[in-house]
């Protein structure tokens, strides 16, 4: 007679992990949690001051970008908590990834453009307020930020993954 119980895969089994390893998630999680917040100064300056301004004025659109990119951050922060996994480790790598290609590319844009370029005009940057070279190495500082997250996080992702 067959069996009535199903069987699980080993690779989709729920697993409990140690102290230890959630210790580290935790640790890595909130450093994540700080450098997104740090991110976000500067578009959560230029909101607090759009609200308090007198006139109809609208924010310009790299504060929504900037926003939106916290967002989906903390997303990854809340996925990497939830499900503790080198796998999650790791897609929270990648997303720092993109984001490290974002700020790279805005930090190339911001270091040899004259301030005409394109990319600046869509997204409304303010040069007259904040110069290129300060939002220039705002990049640099939040893309060495990302690039030290990502280098432990996979790294120990990594780890985690051998010794699985």
């Amino acid at each position: 007679m067959a069996s009535s119980a199903t069987k699980t895969s080993r690779r989709f089994a729920q697993t409990e992990w140690g102290p230890e390893r959630k210790k580290i998630v935790r640790i890595l999680a909130a450093t994540m949690l700080v450098e997104v917040v740090l991110q976000l100064i500067p578009a959560l300056q230029s909101a607090m001051l759009g609200w308090n301004a007198t006139e109809e004025s609208q924010l310009n659109r790299w504060v929504y970008y900037m926003l939106l990119a916290g967002v989906i951050q903390i997303g990854l922060l809340g996925y990497m908590i939830l499900f503790l996994d080198w796998a999650t480790l790791w897609a929270a790598t990648l997303g720092n990834l993109l984001f490290i290609a974002g700020y790279a590319g805005m930090f190339a844009i911001l270091i040899l453009s004259n301030g005409d370029n394109d990319v600046l005009s869509y997204l409304q940057l303010d040069l007259e307020q904040a110069p290129a070279g300060k939002q220039a190495m705002w990049c640099l500082v939040c893309m060495l930020m990302l690039i030290a997250q990502s280098f432990f996080s996979g790294r120990y992702a990594r780890r985690w993954k051998r010794d699985h």
